[in-house]
Parts: C-alpha cells; structure tokens; sequence
C-alpha cells in the first residue's frame, strides 16, 4: 500500500498477522501462502486448510480459512496483448484463493483473503467490514526489520474510513438490448430429433484496454470470472429447458489497441470488427479435447467487455448495453458478442447476447412472452425495468433454444471438454463484492447504494450529482438484504431469503408421456407423436433439466393409398400456386434433383427454368425419395423399415420380401459381349415380369447407348434412333435410373418388382464392348429348401469417404447373408451373439484446397435513396472435420468476390417533414400549438402537394394545450380625481372596474370585494391676513357656517369673512 491510497483513509492501524495452528499457537511469520495446482485429487481437507492471528482496533481476529480454487483444466489460459500481439500468458498456476470465517465466530463472519503477496482481502463481522493488505509488496527484494523474524507489516482499516474520489458517472439511462440480425439465413444442418442433451459453450472473453484501466491488473481477472460465474449459472437455471453449460477456456486482457480490432462507441462496427478479429484468433485442431501445439484453447464463442458506452444508430450516451447476431451460435464468424461493463450486472447483458446467438428474439418482439395477459418479460426482455425478471427464462426463450439445438445448428457443442475449466468461487458474488461496491462498478468510485428497500430487485446508487438513480439490474445474488419479516437475508433470485439459506435443489424427472397425436397422413404412412415435459419433478432451486427424448414419433395409416391419388409432395407444392411468388403466380411440382435437401420442399415453377425452396421441410411423413421407404420428420430423413415402421431394422432380401431369407427368386446374371454389325439395336436380354433388383452396365466407355421396350416394340428409353438425357424414368411399375456419366460408362439400374416383361437392347454405334447384366426372378416352389440354407454375418465393403478432404471416416457395415449366393438377408436369420462389430476408419486427412468464404450480406444501410451492404469475404481452407484456417487472399485462385456492393437504389418516396410548434395560445387555460406541415422530397430539397406524401400517417399541424388554469376577473381601480375643496377639507372620487385577464368588462367580481369610488381629502388653504388683528371665528357657529362649506360659498367674500374658521382652508 502506498502513502498516496493511505491519504485516502481516515483511520487505519498497522498489524503484524502470523500463521497459527487451529488452536491459535504460533507457526510462523511468513504469511504469503499459496499451493501449486494439483493434478492429481487430494481428498484430505486439512491440506487446504490456513489458519492466521492478527489483532486491530482493541480486537482479536482468528482467521480459519479453507482454499478456494479456480481449477482449470490443461487449455485454459489467461494472455495479456500489447499492440504487437501476446506480451505474456499464464495458467493461473498459484491457489492462493480462500474463504472462510473467524474461529469463535462461525455463521455470522465471513472472510475472503488471497495469500499470494501477503495477505489481501476482507474480514466481515456483524459490526464491522475490515479491509487488509501489506503495507508494502511481499514480494520485494528489498528486505526490512519486518522480514528479519518479526513478519510482514499490514495495513488494517474500516471500510467507513475510505474517503473515495470523484469519478465521472455513468448515464444511468433505461437499458436497451438490440439484436444485430432480424433475418435468419437459411441452414444447410439438418433437423434432429427433440431430445434434451447436455451441451458445452467453450468461451473465450476478451477485455478492452478500457477495461483494464478502470478495473487495473490486479482485479480484472477474478473480477471477470465473477461476472461469467454468474453467466454460468443463468445459463444452469430449469427455466431454460436444456442444459447448457458456459465454460471459459481462454481469457484475453488487451492492455492496448490491437492493429486489426476497432472497439468504439459504434457498437455495430465493434461487433462486426471483434467478430473478424475472434475468428482470425480462434484456434484450430482436430480434437477439441486435445491441447493444441499453440497452446491456444479452442472456442464455440466469444464474448468482448468493454466500458465504452456503447450505442446503435445513435450518439453516446444511450442505453444499449450489448449487441449480438442473432442464431450464430457456431458459425465461426457469428457466434459473438459485445457487452458494455456496468458491473456484475453485466452478466445479465452476457446472457442476454448469448441467448441472441442462440437464436432467441426479444420477449414480446414476435412473441407473447411479456405481453399483457401472458407470464413477465425476463432475461430476454428488450428493456430492463423494475418488473423484468433477469434471473429465468421465458417458455418464448426455451422455445427459440430448443429449436435451435434440434435444428442441428449447434453440433459444435456437443463436444465435452476433458474436464470443467473452471470450479468458480463458492462465495456469492455479492458476498464478495456488497452492494456499495457492485454501485462503484456501475457509477464510478464515489458512488454508494441509496436505496434500501427493494434492493434484490433493483439497485439504487447515488450519482456524481447526489441523485438516487437505478438502471433497473438487481444486487447481484448473495448480498445484504433486509424486509419487514426477515431481519437478515440475502439475495437469491430477486428475492430477500434469511441469511445462509439456500432452496433446496431439486433436479428435474420426465412426466408420463401424452397421448399420441393425430397422423400427419391419411393414407400413404404417416406419423404421429407425443410429448413429455420435465415436470415430475420440475427442477427447482438450481437443480438440473431433465436429459433425453422428450419427443417421440410412430407411425400410421401405412395403408397405401387409392389408386390415381395424388402424390403427397406434389400436393404440397401445389398449395403454393395460390400465393405470388415474386408478383407472379406459378404452377409447382416437385423438383427432386440433385443438390437440394431431400427433406425440403423444393418446388419447380412448371413451364419455366427454375425451382426454388417454398419449405424448409415438408410434412412429417412425407417420402424422402421417390423409392425409398424412409420419411421426412422434422426436416430430417429418418429410417423406415420394410415393414413401414418407423427405426424398424426389418430389410428385404434379394427376392424384394420383407423379411424373408431369398428363397422365393432366384438370380439371372451373364455377359452380353457378341460381336454385332453396327448401326441397329440388338437384343441383349429379356427382363421377366415380377423381376427384382436389376442392373444394366456396360463394361468400359463407348458410343453405344443402352436402350429399354416392352414386348410390343414401344420403346421407353433411347428409342427411335433418339438419345434422351440421363434421368429416373417410371416404367413397368418402378423407378429405372438411367446415367451416364462422362467419366464411367453407362448404366440401368431399377428395384423392381417390375409389371411386365421387358427387353433390354443396344443401339449400336461402334464394337460392342460387353454388357453385364443382373436381376432376380421370381420362381414357384412346390416345397422348401430353407433349412438347408445357411446364414452368416458378413462385412460390406468400406463405405465412400465421408469427406473428399480434411478429415473423414468410412464404416464397414455389418448384414447377414445366405451362404449359397451371398445375397443379404434379415438379420434375424443371423446369431446375434456372433456379430461382429462395425469397422471404422478415417480417410482423405489431407487439408481441403483454400476456397472463399462469403458471408451473408448485411441489412442495406438506407432503405431508398442508395445504401450500401457489406459481407464478409475470407480466403479460407478446411484443415478438420469442423475447423478451418484464414489464409492470405493470393493463396484462393479464383476472383476475390466483391465485399461491399449498393442497394436500394430507388428514390425514396416523399415524406412529411414538420416546423417548430409555436407558443401555446392564449396564455392560461385551454388553447392550441400550431406548425407547418410540409410534403418534401427524401433530400427536402423540393416541395409536393400534400397528396403526394401518404395521408395515414400525416403529422397533426394543431395540438391542444394548456399553460395553466387562468386567474379569475377582478377589480381594477383608477387614479384618483382631484380634491373637490381647494382649501380645507374635500372629496375624491375614481373608477373602479371588473376587468377579465384579457382586460375586458366582467360582471364576475364579489361585490364585498369591491374597492371604494370616493374618499375624504383636504386641501392645504393659503394664509389670508386678518384685519385690524382680529381673530378669525364663525360669527354663527351653529348651522351657517358649515352650509357655507357644504354649497362652497367660502369663495365668496362676504361668506368667508363670516365663517372664518370654517372656510379656512377652502
């Protein structure tokens, strides 16, 4: 600790801790501890056990601690990058984590210290939070009387006593999540079955040089391993139907800017930056498991944290706290995030962007999740208010999970590491960070919590203007709470529980199975299903989800269907000619070519050149192929037996009967090689009624062409001196598949059972090269040969590579076949207990040719007017069966395709384009704001007609409004008049008027209230001599004089020689 954080604290004592055994007898001085990581499982506690003394402020602390590891597994690393790339890495080799409590105080202290340098952390007891650590670093080389056997002086101090400095605050605004995809592309994975299994998110988190600075080197990495242990177990609750688990396998803390990574306020071009950058970094083996020679873990997605205050389509500050691309989860260049730092609540935003690549859409953006009348919005809502429930999911976000998982695209998790990487802390988060702490994460250093009411739900901290604010986040699981019932809790879930406490946990068990539905088919076979649901028990308090089917399928009506029905595929195509396509209306049939998925449905516009996918699946039981039992469920084609049971493993045997053992045909073969003129067709073979399994080959290339007629000379294939193109023809009752390739020679391949007799010829064009010819006849038996038939198991031969580069597998399949013709056979004709086992091999390692990866373009940056889009363009080369490498442009030879392209190049139509409001008029009470409403063009440099702009949506150009209620009328009087009396006493009198606010006569005022119109005054008299210096009297005192006053007579001079007194003045 150095002199300038001790300026910051009030009071502090030094202390001198020393190790102790569990008694408290003295060990020694030497504090610093820590245990090298174990590979091996140690099952004695006490061999993980500390035990310290120590004593401050008129106390005696006995420190029993217990290790607390951060075990990873042989991939994790924690690397630091400086501008050049790696400074330096390490696996987080040093236990030197622990917790505990005070020996004679178990329950109600608690004790986080780390060991490594001394002794860092804090002491908590009912009264007091104490905070310690070495006065100076441990590890120094410069020694001190301290270090000469009288250990390592500490400095120990209160938590009150810390006196924080300002620090900028932080927006504070309502928090908003955007996804960075509203389109989801189309997937090429196949559609799985609906079983819950356990999956595995390998992740690698990535802090910013911003990151860095405000939480410094020393914190940043257990701070971040809180905040994705939080994430973990999000991620762990039942509410989310599956059971997935977030595993970091590699930590990145970039101490400076990287060369190729651009992390700003634009969150879009950070996204979009840090996906490019990620994917250049990711690591690439065969085996997931395996270490790789780079020492790199690999990763299924990547998360950055930054304290930049991210915002979208708009200037900082704002409330966008992460951004993601929806359903990227594995897609190398997708499957990422970025996420503003506001503390530990930002693992909710972590969840929340990786629920995005998940493919989950916002609670009540397309769902009904957290509409009115349905269940509260939770981890996915748009917006974090006081009624978001951030600690479960919506049945709206398991539903857009599930069907992510069963849809395939998230095979990339199925892998399960060697062993978990991390065993997290088993402290709270908010036992190790309170809730004054986890305010200075969000708002700076001065910040503290304000608010103590509902803080498990919300977290009120004060700002650097003193203000109580909240974004809303709940107090991270485990600190202090306190209700009207519960005297001392902590936070679990949102909730306030009694201290120490924990629900139960309960692991989820899988319910009876429903009823099964009704048939996707009427005829034709069909499938029907049920469903069961983790509810007996439904986990609860933490506990797992149930793992296994919870969707099964059968089959039905696989009574074929009436005769001239019509196909079940083309019947869905044909439910498509109502509806525009592109404006037009079309006519669809099926299209069943090569290079589409058979489990789509693929329609061809009939009379025109093209198909295009109207479905991304058909309905459940609809055929996969034309010939083939095997039906669509889910998008995927799954397996039909012979016996039209769905998974059934019953075959046919070489005669074409389900389950039997060949004896009812038997097998024609021969060569046709006769030297023949040429320039005609000739007979190669006859084909019977009822034949089976037949194929038609030539022997090496020629210009000959194998032709097809029936018995009348009516010609199915290559007929007439004409050659048709290679395709699937419907003859004699099955399908003939006719091909010639340009690399092999030509061939007729069909099933059968074939409806009539047919004749196989050869036009001939050239010397006859050879034809060989084989096919199974029916034949009548009037007894059986069966039990002197044998059967054996027998390996096929190696299946085709799996892939034509970067790693594949082959399998020789196991079958049961008859001894006397080898033709295969049901296997319950063979002795179970001898078959052997299937034999794989991996095949063609070599590393794929480098080819361009193009991503999908972006949403056009204007929507009229002229935009741009852009997509991602990497030379890329497949090295395994699910890893690939960047490599340098010049090495893909083909042209580099375009990354960068304009779109929405039409005009824009007219809009409305408003003025200012004017003032509100009149002043008080009821009135009205006016603007101009004007119709103007996209760059507003020309005028319209107000028609020209849609009327609908029209800003209004008068709104009402109030400034307040107006005054009421009230007297108004005037100036006063003159006196009446020049000298002496007087009167005066004025207007006095009922006036409105707006100055106009009312008749509204209280006459009470009405002030007087005349008044008494006295007007100062000049001094008039008196003569012969008599006094001035009333000669009549009684009612003369004031007459005289009163009929102003004073003027006169008679008058006011008589009065005076009276007149004096007037």
């Amino acid at each position: 600790m150095s002199d300038e954080y001790l300026s910051y604290l009030q009071h502090y004592q030094l202390t001198v801790p020393v190790r102790v055994d569990e008694n408290g007898d003295f060990l020694s001085y030497t504090v610093k501890h820590h245990r090298p990581r174990r590979r091996n499982a140690d099952t004695d506690p006490a061999r993980f056990q500390l035990f310290y003394r120590l004593s401050a402020y008129g106390k005696h602390f006995h420190l029993n601690l217990t290790l607390n590891p951060l075990l990873v597994s042989k991939q994790f690393t924690v690397e630091y990058w400086g501008r050049d790339g790696l400074e330096w890495r390490h696996d987080m080799v040093e236990n030197c984590h622990y917790v505990g409590y005070l020996q004679d105080q178990y329950g109600s202290t608690r004790v986080a210290l780390s060991t490594c340098k001394g002794l860092h952390g804090v002491i908590t007891t009912e009264e007091e939070q104490y905070l310690i650590e070495p006065l100076k670093n441990i590890s120094s080389t410069t020694s001190s009387p301290w270090d000469q056997g009288e250990g390592q002086q500490h400095v120990i101090y209160k938590k009150s006593s810390i006196l924080s400095p300002q620090q900028q605050p932080s927006c504070g605004l309502m928090s908003d999540w955007p996804e960075a995809d509203s389109a989801l592309p189309g997937s090429s994975h196949r559609q799985r079955r609906s079983v819950s299994t356990e999956r595995f998110v390998e992740t690698l988190v990535v802090a910013d040089k911003m990151m860095v600075g405000y939480h410094g080197r020393k914190d940043i990495e257990h701070y971040i391993l809180s905040v994705m242990n939080i994430v973990a177990k999000l991620y762990r609750d039942a509410s989310l139907g599956n059971v997935v688990n977030i595993i970091v396998t590699r930590l990145i803390v970039l101490t400076e800017d990287q060369p190729n990574l651009e992390i700003n306020h634009h969150a879009d071009k950070s996204l979009d930056s840090f996906c490019k950058w990620q994917k250049s970094i990711l690591s690439h083996q065969g085996d997931k498991n395996s270490i790789p020679e780079n020492g790199m873990a690999h990763h299924d997605n990547a998360v950055l944290i930054t304290r930049y205050d991210i915002c979208t389509y708009k200037n900082k500050p704002c409330g966008t706290l992460g951004l993601a691309s929806v359903a990227g989860m594995c897609e190398p260049e997708r499957s990422c995030s970025i996420n503003e730092d506001i503390g530990l609540g930002s693992a909710f935003t972590i969840a929340h962007e990786i629920g995005h690549n998940f493919g989950m859409n916002h609670d009540g953006i397309g769902n009904s999740c957290g509409t009115k009348g349905h269940e509260t919005a939770k981890l996915m809502a748009a917006h974090i208010t006081a009624n978001t429930n951030p600690f479960s999911w919506s049945a709206c976000s398991k539903d857009y999970i599930t069907s992510f998982l069963d849809s395939g695209r998230g095979t990339c998790l199925d892998n399960e590491p060697l062993k978990r990487d991390f065993l997290y802390p088993t402290v709270a988060p908010g036992q190790v960070y309170d809730a004054d702490e986890q305010c200075r994460f969000q708002y700076g250093a001065s910040s503290r919590q304000c608010k103590y009411g509902e803080v498990c739900r919300e977290l009120w901290c004060l700002s650097k203007s003193n203000r109580c604010v909240t974004n809303s986040i709940p107090a991270a699981e485990g600190t202090l709470c306190q209700t009207g019932s519960i005297e001392k809790g902590w936070c679990y879930q949102g909730e306030c529980v009694v201290f120490g406490t924990w629900p139960q946990s309960v692991d989820g068990g899988w319910g009876p199975w429903s009823s099964w539905g009704e048939c996707s088919r009427t005829c034709g076979g069909g499938v029907s299903s049920s469903l069961r649901h983790c509810d007996s028990p439904a986990p609860s308090g933490g506990g797992r989800y149930c793992l296994g089917e919870r969707k099964r399928y059968r089959s039905c009506n696989t009574d074929a269907c009436p005769s001239g029905s019509r196909d079940f595929r083309e019947k869905q195509c044909a439910d498509f000619d109502i509806m525009p396509f592109r404006g037009k209306y079309y006519n669809w049939k099926p299209y069943t070519g090569g290079g589409v998925k058979p489990c789509a449905l693929n329609c061809l516009a009939e009379g025109y050149n093209f198909y295009t996918e109207r479905s991304p699946a058909v309905i459940d039981g609809t055929r996969c192929q034309a010939d083939s039992l095997d039906i669509c469920i889910n998008g995927e084609c799954k397996h039909v037996g012979c016996d039209n049971i769905l998974g059934s493993d019953a075959k046919e045997d070489r005669c074409r009967v389900c389950g039997g053992e060949g004896s009812t045909c038997e097998a024609t073969q021969g060569l046709f090689n006769d030297s023949l003129p040429r320039g005609g067709y000739m007979e190669v073979v006859r084909i019977p009624r009822g034949s089976v399994h037949i194929e038609i080959k030539e022997m090496a290339m020629s210009k000959n062409y194998i032709a097809l007629k029936s018995e009348g000379d009516d010609y199915y294939i290559n007929g007439a001196w004409t050659i048709d193109w290679p395709r699937k023809f419907d003859i004699a009752g099955t399908a003939f598949h006719y091909r010639r390739p340009t690399d092999e020679p030509e061939s007729l391949e069909a099933l059968g059972a074939t409806t009539e007799n047919l004749i196989v010829m050869v036009l001939l064009q050239e010397q006859n090269m050879g034809i060989r010819y084989k096919f199974n006849v029916p034949i009548q038996r009037t007894g059986s040969g069966d039990n002197e038939v044998g059967f054996s198991w027998h390996h096929l031969a190696w299946s085709d590579c799996s892939a034509t580069c970067a790693g594949g597998s082959q399998k020789q399949e196991v079958v049961c076949k008859r001894l006397d013709d080898n033709s295969v056979v049901q296997n319950s004709y063979c002795d179970p207990d001898s078959k052997p086992p299937e034999n794989q091999r991996s095949c063609n390692a070599e590393p794929c040719p480098p080819e361009w990866f193009i991503g999908d373009w972006s949403e056009c940056a204007k929507t009229c007017d002229g935009g741009t889009r852009t997509r991602t363009v990497l030379c890329i080369r497949k090295i395994g069966p699910a890893e690939e490498e960047t490599l340098e442009d010049s090495l893909c030879l083909t042209h580099r395709p375009i990354e960068r392209e304009a779109c929405n190049n039409q005009s824009c139509p007219p809009q409305w384009v408003t003025l200012d409001w004017s003032e509100c008029t009149p002043r008080c009470g009821p009135g009205f704001k006016h603007r101009i409403v004007l119709c103007k063009s996209s760059d507003l440099a020309k005028t319209f007609p107000h028609p020209h702009c849609p009327s609908h949506n029209k800003p209004p150009s008068r709104i009402r409004c109030s400034l307040g209620r107006c005054p009421p009328p009230r007297w108004i009087p005037g100036e006063w008049g003159q006196c009446s009396a020049q000298c002496g006493l007087g009167q005066q009198i004025r207007t006095v008027q009922c006036l409105s606010y707006t100055g106009q006569l009312s008749s509204e005022c209280a006459e009470t209230l009405r002030p007087p119109t005349m008044q008494q005054c006295e007007s100062k008299c000049d001094a008039i001599p008196i003569a012969n210096g008599d006094e001035c009297k009333d000669v009549n005192k009684v009612a003369y004089c004031p007459l005289v006053l009163k009929f102003k007579f004073c003027s006169r001079a008679y008058f006011r020689q008589m009065c005076c007194k009276t007149c004096q003045g007037h």
